[in-house]
């Protein structure tokens, strides 16, 4: 009888914890992430000043991003968060500036660029990219002259 009132408290706990568990899974599944795990963000304002330095450098901001303007969070702080654009370029732009970015604006950021296929590494195997031998310049090589003599 003792062991059933130690159990049931037990497979409780357990329950929760697996309830906790598969709700916070599925929470964060519904971000979209980067290719390293990151999280991709989206400059939700009209534009949004970017600093390079920090937001209280003395030159003000060095540039402005647009609306839509994909970005990676670094680190985020009190007022303001470190981001990385996918230049590669990082600085700092108002938190408030940005919310988690929507799926489709990944996927469009993500999307081949036109049918040319542009995105696509060239195949070499085509005969457009083999020079042919009759088409590369005759050359005769430069001879190497012969050291002076020296009677030391």
């Amino acid at each position: 009888m003792k062991s059933k009132g130690r159990i049931a408290p037990l497979v409780s706990l357990l329950v929760a914890v697996t309830m906790v568990c598969c709700g916070c899974a599925k929470w964060n599944r519904a971000r979209p992430a980067a290719a390293n795990g990151e999280k991709f963000f989206a400059v939700t304002a009209n534009s949004t000043p970017f600093y390079l330095y920090g937001p209280q450098q003395g030159s003000g901001a060095d540039k402005t991003l647009p609306k839509d303007t994909l970005v990676t969070l670094i680190r985020s702080s009190f007022g303001y968060a470190k981001v990385k654009l996918t230049t590669g370029e990082q600085g700092y732009v108002a938190r408030d500036d940005i919310r988690p970015a929507p799926p489709a604006l990944i996927a469009a950021a993500n999307a081949p660029t036109g049918p040319s296929g542009a995105h696509l590494r060239p195949d070499l195997s085509d005969p457009r990219f083999i020079a042919p031998p009759e088409s590369l310049p005759e050359f005769e090589p430069t001879p190497i002259p012969n050291p002076p003599d020296s009677d030391n």
